[in-house]
């Protein structure tokens, strides 16, 4: 599994791209660069088009459960981009309550940026 990530530091944002098979632990690393960078508060775009998830909703759900008694202060805003076919896991995890941060999935980059910017900033902490 290959990821991207890249810090927009100017615009308080972080995308990352997910490509080929995606174990739990690729998108545990993923957020915990975004803590160790002290950007949990930056929005993010989690861009899955091309990735295959390949763990299982209860893993998921763990995680999420691991995410939500992690400290981090608030938390901003994500945008998950899916495939429609195999976007059950963005749906999954973007419905989480996690500390009352937003989240919704998209079919394009472009609406998930349109509604990152309708979205109120988190101040940092």
């Amino acid at each position: 599994m290959a990821v991207r990530t890249t810090f927009y530091h100017p615009d308080r944002l972080v995308i990352g791209i997910f490509e080929g098979d995606m174990q739990l632990k690729d998108f545990l690393d993923f957020a915990l660069e975004i803590r160790n960078n002290n950007v949990v508060h930056y929005r993010k775009i989690i861009n899955v088009i091309d990735a295959v998830p390949k763990f299982t909703e209860q893993e998921l759900m763990a995680l999420a459960q691991v995410l939500r008694e992690t400290p981090t202060g608030p938390r901003g805003p994500v945008a998950f981009v899916a495939n429609t076919e195999r976007g059950d896991f963005a749906r999954i995890f973007a419905n989480l309550e996690i500390q009352g941060r937003p989240a919704q999935v998209f079919r394009s980059i472009h609406d998930a940026r349109k509604w990152l910017s309708q979205v109120p900033s988190i101040p940092e902490r």
